[in-house]
């Protein structure tokens, strides 16, 4: 057990390089460095293969060249193919590659001075800017924009019981990336490094110290992003617990196998620390943008710096129903159209824009699903009497009926051969099947709701770019069938105009699509399912038998809620915090 250190300013916590402070042991290889161009090859030659592999085997089964809108579905459909193949070949690089971790020092030769910036606007959660300490020194900085006189009373009371310094500004230039940069100009040369945090963000008390080991690395001289790993705290409701436990599939794939290796270009703009001198070097953040973190990352690799995720956990609230769902996706959509921007100007290669690319190019597909649904419903005749006969003989002989479709037999296929990866993933993350099967329910019926205002955000970006986006919220009350359905009403639009199809012009087409016409049509009720606060017997996690890392992974997680909740209800820290059930 770790006592606080008081308010947290440097003045006060008491480190000393030279009494030799360890980290908490070496970290190094666990196997020999990856061969960065071996696994960039894998990777793109997987792409390339499975982009041709679905792209190619419709073409030539199922496709009928003659018939317009079945030539139509084709250019749809290959364009939500680059985002299939993209995300089978990460998955398959993941579990072949061994991807070592970053060298990290195993004692830090000399103190560098690091800043914490938290980042509020209306939206300070009290119990996680109480929450703030560090067993290495640091300097907190609170950089309030709000404008709501309670939030800004709760920043000011808080500040002040820990020592915090507040930041205010008298207009709110640049957004986040604007206060960062005032911050900077006033404070930024006393620092090293600064951590960013936003206003729901959490961080174990050893986690400054643990990152700077990799940041003080040699071998990491030209890396300006220490982006830590991310994970959800706030699992009280259905919405959370359900789709949470995808986060360490994302983490398994993407940050702890693929991100490094491939060298792209990212930044969190949270839960991160950034080397100052990289960021003086090139003028500061990126102002302009909705997403200054990318921005500023391109920025930086465009001056020869790194981005890099280090293997240590940090933690973040998740939206708690689909009402903040789809204000943070409306923030992500707009910031997602601004890589396009900024990638364009950019002088990193392609290969690292292609990544950057594949931010915008899956919001643009998204929008390709509705064109899709409404062609494959429209663009066929059919009549009852037909469905019904299908019915019929499905009925009878179903095993060959449906082989003697070459659509069915292309979806068979393709559908096996990209199960294989994901399976394999998802059981090296621990990831049960009741986990994932609630989470598949639930994911897919906040992405039929969430579609329409994907699309409004997108014509908002294009007709009037960057504009004040609302802030996501951070605390939300369970919603009740009314308000579902007033959130839905736009994909219920799309489902009526679907129906009346399915009804008057090709009632075959239900047969034929019911995979995704069934979750489609019943979202509202799987979405009001998972709006309310947790059943005991669903638990938090749904974790196998023997996974002690995942198990471990999850101790972590509770951890950090209970904290976080006792600080919520008493207003006060904890009188000791486990620096090892947090870690």
């Amino acid at each position: 057990m770790a006592s606080l250190p008081g308010p947290g300013r440097r003045a006060e916590a008491g480190f000393s390089p030279e009494a030799g402070s360890p980290l908490s042991g070496p970290l190094s290889y666990r196997s020999a460095p990856p061969n960065l161009p071996r696994v960039r090859g894998l990777f793109y030659g997987l792409f390339g293969a499975y982009l041709a592999a679905l792209v190619g085997g419709m073409g030539f089964f199922v496709i009928q060249w003659s018939h317009p809108t079945s030539v139509a579905l084709f250019a749809v459909l290959s364009a939500l193919f680059v985002g299939s193949a993209y995300g089978l070949a990460r998955q398959t690089v993941a579990l072949l590659s061994r991807n070592g971790e970053l060298p990290a020092l195993a004692r830090l030769e000399r103190a560098p001075t690091v800043a914490v910036l938290y980042a509020t606007m209306n939206d300070v959660v009290p119990e996680c800017l109480r929450a703030i300490h560090q067993d290495y020194p640091v300097d907190v900085y609170v950089l309030d924009d709000s404008r709501e006189s309670a939030a800004r009373a709760t920043v000011d009371e808080i500040a002040h019981e820990r020592g915090f310094t507040v930041v205010r500004r008298p207009e709110r230039r640049g957004f986040k990336a604007g206060a960062i940069n005032d911050w900077f100009a006033q404070y930024g040369s006393r620092y090293d490094y600064f951590v960013l945090l936003d206003a729901d963000s959490f961080l174990p008390a050893d986690w400054v110290r643990e990152a700077l080991g990799f940041a003080e690395h040699p071998g990491n001289a030209r890396v300006a992003v220490f982006q830590g790993l991310i994970n959800i705290w706030n699992f009280d409701t259905r919405f959370v617990q359900t789709l949470a436990p995808m986060a360490r599939v994302g983490q398994f794939v993407w940050e702890s196998r693929l991100a490094n290796a491939l060298d792209v270009v990212f930044c969190y703009g949270h839960n991160v620390l950034v080397r100052s001198g990289a960021v003086a070097e090139v003028g500061g953040f990126v102002e302009g943008y909705v997403s200054e973190d990318f921005a500023t990352a391109v920025a930086l690799a465009d001056r020869g710096w790194h981005s890099r995720f280090v293997p240590l956990h940090t933690y973040e609230a998740m939206p708690e129903n689909v009402r903040g769902f789809i204000k943070r996706q409306n923030k992500w959509t707009r910031g997602a159209m601004e890589f396009l921007e900024f990638s364009r100007r950019s002088h990193v290669g392609p290969a690292r824009k292609f990544h950057l690319l594949q931010t915008p190019w899956s919001h643009f597909t998204n929008l390709l699903l509705p064109v899709g649904m409404l062609l494959t419903v429209y663009g066929f005749a059919s009549t009852p009497a037909s469905a019904l006969a299908f019915l019929g003989h499905l009925r009878t002989n179903p095993v060959g009926t449906l082989w003697g479709i070459s659509l069915f037999r292309y979806l068979f296929v393709v559908g096996v051969l990209a199960t294989i990866p994901t399976v394999l993933v998802y059981r090296a993350c621990g990831v049960g099947w009741g986990t994932y099967w609630r989470h598949r329910w639930l994911s897919a019926a906040v992405s039929a709701v969430s579609l329409p205002y994907e699309a409004l955000s997108i014509a908002a970006y294009l007709s009037h770019q960057l504009r004040p986006v609302p802030v996501t919220p951070k605390s939300e009350a369970p919603l009740h069938l009314r308000e579902v359905v007033r959130i839905a009403r736009y994909s219920l639009v799309l489902e009526g105009a679907l129906l009346v199809g399915l009804v008057l012009v090709n009632p075959l087409a239900t047969v034929f699509n019911a995979l995704w016409l069934v979750p489609m049509l019943f979202s509202p009720l799987v979405i009001l399912r998972f709006s309310g606060p947790p059943r005991p017997e669903e638990g938090p996690r749904s974790v196998p038998v023997g996974a002690e890392e995942v198990a471990a992974h999850e101790r972590r997680e509770q951890a950090v809620h209970a904290s976080l909740l006792r600080i919520r209800s008493t207003g006060t820290l904890p009188v000791a915090w486990s620096v090892v059930a947090v870690r």
